[in-house]
C-alpha cells in the first residue's frame, strides 16, 4: 500500500476529509472519513473513498475491481495510506 505525505499546501490538516482535499483538488469526489483511500484514477476523474481501516479500504477497491466504475473504467483504482505530517 503506497503512503502519502506529501500534498499541495504547508498547512497541517486537522481532517482526513481535508488532506484529500489539498492532495486530489480536481476530484470528482471524496466520500467518508479516515486515513485509507479507495482511489480511482479513471476516465472521468478522480473518486477517492475514505475508510478507517485497510480491510474496509481494500473492500471498496474490490467492489471498484470487480464491477468497474463506470463506462470509461480504466483499471486504475490503488489503496493510499493518508499520513497528516506534524
Amino acid at each position: 500500500m503506497k503512503t502519502y505525505r506529501r500534498h499541495n499546501c504547508t498547512r497541517t490538516h486537522r481532517t482526513w476529509t481535508t488532506l484529500a482535499k489539498c492532495i486530489w483538488p480536481r476530484a470528482t469526489w471524496i466520500h467518508g472519513n479516515g486515513p485509507y483511500a479507495s482511489v480511482a484514477r479513471c476516465g472521468r476523474g478522480t473518486t477517492v473513498q475514505l475508510c478507517t481501516s485497510p480491510e474496509d479500504a481494500q473492500e471498496m477497491k474490490d467492489a471498484i475491481d470487480s464491477t468497474g466504475c463506470g463506462g470509461r473504467c480504466m483499471r486504475r483504482h490503488e489503496l493510499i495510506q493518508l499520513t497528516r505530517t506534524a
